[in-house]
């Protein structure tokens, strides 16, 4: 996880705030989404507590008085998620469930899971790829439904593997690839 100790204080006002039972399910839904991004960084957006990794929002969380919410900041992801997200009252942008009962691990799992794919399904602009946990896999540019521009891709462990650059799907120039240590073990010309 990077460094966000400001976010995670902000976040952390707010649950303390809380009414409970809302604060005691909320911290659970925290600590389940947080088992499965350990690298994401914690932050206030939208006014609530999300989850956030290369600045994108993956999840977030508030407290009603009537019930919880769970926000996959895309109203897509509600939609894709199909009959799994039966049984709780959704809206375009968030789904309620109960001020004492968190959604189970399989659908905030599920829910995660198809924010971070749709980060990655880009045709035309920025396109990130994550590890399963939250780790940046790959990232660059999109063009015309081709990798286009200069792309990194990174090791499970956060160290860059290799860099270089494509102009419409096809790579160009010089290919860089390192070792663990940062080194640069070979390059490539295209």
């Amino acid at each position: 996880m990077s460094s966000n100790s400001n976010g995670t204080e902000d976040v952390n006002r707010y649950l303390a705030g809380a009414p409970e039972p809302q604060r005691a399910t909320l911290e659970t839904l925290r600590t389940r989404i947080r088992g499965i991004l350990p690298h994401a960084d914690e932050a206030m957006k939208y006014g609530m507590p999300a989850f956030i990794l290369q600045g994108k929002g993956i999840a977030g969380y508030a407290a009603f008085k009537e019930h919880c919410g769970y926000f996959p900041m895309s109203s897509e992801v509600l939609t894709a998620a199909g009959d799994a997200v039966d049984g709780y009252e959704i809206s375009k942008g968030g789904l309620r469930f109960a001020v004492d009962r968190p959604p189970p691990m399989t659908l905030v799992r599920k829910l995660v899971k198809l924010r971070i794919a749709e980060l990655a399904d880009v045709t035309d602009g920025a396109r990130l790829e994550f590890f399963g946990d939250g780790q940046l896999k790959a990232t660059g540019r999109m063009k015309d439904g081709k990798l286009h521009g200069n792309w990194k891709w990174f090791r499970q462990d956060g160290s860059l593997l290799r860099a270089g650059r494509f102009v419409a799907g096809e790579q160009a120039g010089t290919w860089t690839t390192y070792d663990r240590a940062g080194e640069v073990s070979r390059t490539t010309r295209f």
